[in-house]
């Protein structure tokens, strides 16, 4: 299948000035090579998990059904406030990406395998996902992942190909955390410097739910990311924890939401990267406290490393804030190597390329040793490790 792409995506859930760049993005491009239309085959399930594959839009009635548990004050799902502009009102449970992710994905007939965690069934193994793609190859799919009360899961899921492989794949993945549930979900993307590549992750938190989300950027030429992870009852949780590396003339656009509902809500969000040669990364960060989280806290941190005076870095952290007693906090912190840093590594004899090198790993490492498959782990390390 060729398909021409036009997305409107990772919108700024409100908008600031044009003239920054930062408000939206669009995945433009032309006859396309789409030729898969699902998900591989998890390696092995653990006792208590099943998967159903169905389409996206008999995986949009789940959807649904958990849009009427949202707290929303409109009768728009999934809106909240009553404030279209610059949202996805047709989205009823959000993604970071947005609709555009979605109509493309339902337009096309991709597939949704849907993983469920029974009730009380803690998977001792993670499950494994690896998308392993060849040259010229083009792949759309998605996931939900729902864990019902007292469940825990974790689903890791490999994207590679080779170093000089070009290509296509787009995922989409929704996390359900129901009532003392708990998901992790790792992403490692290692794929070829010519794929152009999309993660579009959106998911729910019930009462004292949590969702941990583990993600490594590391290849492709272009590539969109974004996460909307609603906080909708009473003490539930979201832990995000990126790395990327952008080099040559790679672009990474990164959309990654809070939105805090219930009292007692926690999200922190960190992310550590670097920027060398000639690339592009923009990032929007965004903590936002609705009506009723009262009792809240949202720690938003970004790190970035600039490397190379070519690069172009757009960082934009945002607080909304719709109630009185909830505690925020945000902060960039984007520079080159200190020199301070660099004349000690040099008095020990390390030169500044070796120092460069060393600060790299150390950022990337910090993430990819949280990987809990100890195979995708060496791999990753190893990636790290010779493509520098």
């Amino acid at each position: 299948m060729k398909k021409d792409l036009n997305l409107k995506v990772n919108v700024l859930p409100v908008l600031t000035y044009n003239f920054l760049q930062v408000n939206d993005s669009a995945i433009t491009g032309s006859d396309l090579n789409i030729d898969k239309l699902e998900s591989p085959e998890a390696k092995a399930l653990p006792q208590g998990v099943s998967v159903k594959r169905v389409s996206f839009a008999e995986a949009g009635e789940l959807f649904r059904k958990v849009s009427d548990r949202i707290n929303v004050s409109t009768g728009v799902p999934g809106v909240p406030n009553g404030d279209t502009s610059g949202r996805d009102a047709s989205q009823a449970v959000r993604t970071g990406m947005g609709a555009d992710v979605d109509n493309l994905m339902e337009a096309v007939g991709a597939q949704v395998d849907v993983y469920t965690v029974e009730e009380g069934v803690k998977a001792a193994e993670p499950v494994v996902l690896e998308f392993k793609m060849d040259k010229g190859q083009g792949v759309l799919a998605g996931q939900v992942i729902h864990a019902k009360k007292d469940s825990e899961i974790t689903v890791v899921m490999d994207y590679n190909s080779e170093l000089d492989a070009e290509g296509f794949l787009g995922v989409s993945t929704r996390l359900l955390a129901e009532e003392g549930a708990k998901i992790s979900l790792v992403k490692a993307q290692l794929l070829g410097k010519g794929f152009t590549h999309f993660d579009d992750i959106g998911g729910a938190a019930f009462n004292k739910g949590a969702i941990n989300i583990t993600t490594l950027e590391l290849g492709a030429n272009k590539v969109w990311t974004g996460s909307y992870i609603n906080l909708s009852e009473k003490e539930s949780e979201l832990n995000t924890n990126m790395g990327y590396l952008c080099r040559d003339d790679e672009k990474l656009d990164i959309n990654y939401v809070a939105d805090h509902r219930g009292k007692k809500t926690l999200a922190n969000m960190q992310f550590k990267g670097v920027l060398m040669d000639q690339a592009k990364k923009t990032f929007r960060g965004t903590i936002d406290f609705k009506n009723g989280s009262s009792g809240s806290a949202g720690d938003e941190q970004e790190d970035a490393l600039l490397l190379s005076p070519d690069v172009v870095n757009r960082s934009m952290p945002v607080i909304l804030c719709q109630e009185e007693d909830v505690d925020g906090r945000h902060g960039a912190t984007i520079g080159q190597l200190g020199e301070d840093l660099l004349f000690y590594m040099q008095s020990r004899g390390i030169d500044e390329e070796e120092a460069k090198r060393i600060m790299i790993r150390a950022r990337l490492k910090s993430v990819a040793r949280t990987i809990p498959e100890p195979g995708l782990m060496e791999r990753v390390n190893y990636y790290i490790q010779n493509v520098l």
